[in-house]
């Protein structure tokens, strides 16, 4: 496996990461937007953050590793 191999893996883990923090603001603002169409009164929006989801940090931090990990180092 080589080098190449992990500056992929790193940059599909960051474009998955991207894909889930998005899918997740989206059903936010929808949710949201039921919830103040609907008549009700609604409170103030509380935003999600980058820490709510448990998986966009995780993966967000292993594509980070597998991408630096995958730039060749000095040879000597």
């Amino acid at each position: 496996m080589g080098n190449d191999f992990y500056r992929k893996l790193g940059a599909t883990f960051l474009v998955i990461a991207a894909i889930i923090y998005a899918f997740e603001r989206v059903g936010w603002r929808i949710a949201f937007a039921i919830e103040a169409n609907s008549g009700n009164g609604v409170a103030s929006p509380v935003h999600t953050g980058f820490f709510d989801n448990l998986f966009v940090p995780v993966f967000s931090l292993v594509g980070i590793i597998l991408f630096v990990y995958g730039f060749p180092g000095k040879k000597e």
